[in-house]
């Protein structure tokens, strides 16, 4: 919190910030005026959450300082020091509405007391305004959705900018999809709560299901950084995050609406970490992608329902595709695959998919000219999987820790090792679910998943049972 100490003596000045700093190192910012007409300016600049005023000081005394400022600022909770126990002065500091009034010298115990009485009401009033934010945002999006544009009046918070990240969650399993939502929903909102004290906040789901999070915060790079990483934490599942900055909350929902027409990118475009949508309206290509995700999606949809012959023209017509050089010089196949992946789990025509990743593998392969690091070790990358097991080892992570392309870094494995990099990795997390199973009798399934990498019980006892022939809970 900011707090303004004002008084014409500078040793009282310092010796009050010091007392605080004491009670609270590292936790508030001070900014010190020395006279009355000195502290208006200051709360002109900047309204305190907390000003402490002398009430005799030069040009403009603390009394007459306070009722210019409090119509300046009327959040700020104003605290009275005088060197006098004047029952008039303390009167109209009352009538002021000054918070509390105190006696120099202060001891710590009683600014302990009225500083702690404080942050507890400013954390309840700032809690009562973020709800009150967060109704309104939630009203004006549905308002402006049901009437197809901003019309609806959207009310003005602040000054700061406006952020938005909106969250797509491509979970077949409705179970496990509805806890990402909420797991990921709790830790934004509880992360927005702990760190974005001074800015308002919303974390909501849209009328299409998305999880949308919305501040006023001028750097949003902390924010990014903890939904970028609590993304990570998901290595399996197919989680994408679009994000967008403007000035007003009307603006917020235009962008809203983009990230909306532009979503279906998130397939074959790495999203992993927010994806900013202005960069992704500079892809030169960017039509040629969307119709290839559009193309993608029908094919799935095809596929569900077992139209055959339609599978089949339409995976001609990829292979066919005049364009599809340039598309796969710029689409993460990593993420391709794995949205496919999780469809192919849940689904009864797993051979036309395979058979689908296949072609679009080979495709690949055929368009990329790079030739072989012949003189690459690719022991390295075994040993980096081989210490690494537990955490994030997914081709696109692991191919840009080495620097390559996430579709040359596949190929360059198989190449090395006559073997694909999703089936080496799979059986060093088995072998070392199997030691850790030997070694500790009593260890549950869910915690010998977590320890070598899996997030998913059930995924992770259907592949041990492919491996091994057995449940992990009987091996």
């Amino acid at each position: 919190m900011f707090i303004l100490i004002a008084d014409d003596e500078k040793m009282i000045r310092l010796s009050l910030q010091s007392m605080l700093e004491e009670l609270y190192p590292n936790e508030h910012m001070y900014i010190h005026a020395s006279n009355g007409q000195a502290a208006i300016a200051q709360v002109q600049k900047l309204p305190p959450d907390i000003a402490f005023l002398d009430i005799r000081m030069p040009l403009m005394n603390g009394l007459e300082a306070l009722e210019t400022c409090r119509k300046l600022s009327p959040s700020t909770k104003w605290i009275i020091l005088s060197g006098y126990a004047d029952f008039e002065y303390a009167q109209k500091a009352i009538t002021l509405s000054a918070y509390s009034y105190l006696l120099k010298p202060v001891d710590l115990a009683t600014l302990k007391q009225v500083v702690d009485d404080i942050v507890v009401l400013k954390n309840q009033e700032k809690e009562h305004d973020n709800k009150l934010f967060t109704l309104d945002v939630i009203r004006s999006f549905n308002m402006a959705d049901q009437l197809g544009s901003n019309e609806t009046a959207f009310l003005p918070y602040g000054t700061n900018p406006y952020v938005i990240y909106q969250i797509y969650i491509d979970e077949q399993e409705k179970e496990r999809q509805h806890m990402l939502k909420h797991d990921l929903f709790r830790s934004i909102d509880d992360f927005c709560r702990r760190n974005l004290f001074l800015f308002y906040h919303a974390v909501f789901f849209n009328t299409n299901g998305e999880l949308c999070v919305i501040c006023s915060v001028k750097d949003p790079s902390h924010l990014t950084f903890f939904i970028n990483s609590q993304i990570r934490s998901y290595p399996h599942d197919m989680i994408s995050v679009f994000t967008a900055a403007a000035g007003s909350l009307s603006e917020i929902y235009e962008e809203s609406r983009r990230i909306s027409r532009l979503s279906e990118i998130r397939l074959v475009y790495d999203c992993r970490s927010a994806a900013d949508i202005r960069s992704l309206t500079e892809i030169p290509i960017l039509h040629d992608l969307l119709s290839f995700c559009e193309q993608i999606d029908l094919f799935i949809q095809n596929a569900l329902v077992g139209s055959r012959e339609t599978i089949r023209q339409l995976s001609a017509a990829f292979i066919q595709n005049q364009k599809m050089k340039k598309i796969f010089d710029n689409i993460c196949l990593s993420t391709l695959y794995l949205y496919l992946e999780d469809v192919l789990a849940h689904s009864f025509t797993a051979d036309d998919f395979a058979g689908f990743v296949k072609e679009l593998q080979a495709a690949a392969s055929e368009l990329s000219h790079i030739e072989p690091l012949r003189n690459f070790d690719i022991t390295v990358i075994k040993d980096f999987v081989h210490q690494n097991y537990a955490k994030d080892v997914s081709i696109a992570y692991v191919s840009e820790y080495f620097n390559l392309s996430p579709t040359y870094f596949s190929k360059l494995f198989h190449e090395k090792t006559g073997q694909k990099y999703i089936d080496f990795v799979t059986e060093v997390r088995i072998e070392n679910a199997k030691k850790l199973i030997r070694s500790n009798a009593n260890i549950s399934v869910k915690q010998t998943a977590e320890a070598v990498g899996y997030t998913s019980v059930r995924h992770f006892s259907k592949i041990f049972q492919k491996y091994t022939g057995v449940l992990p809970s009987n091996y």
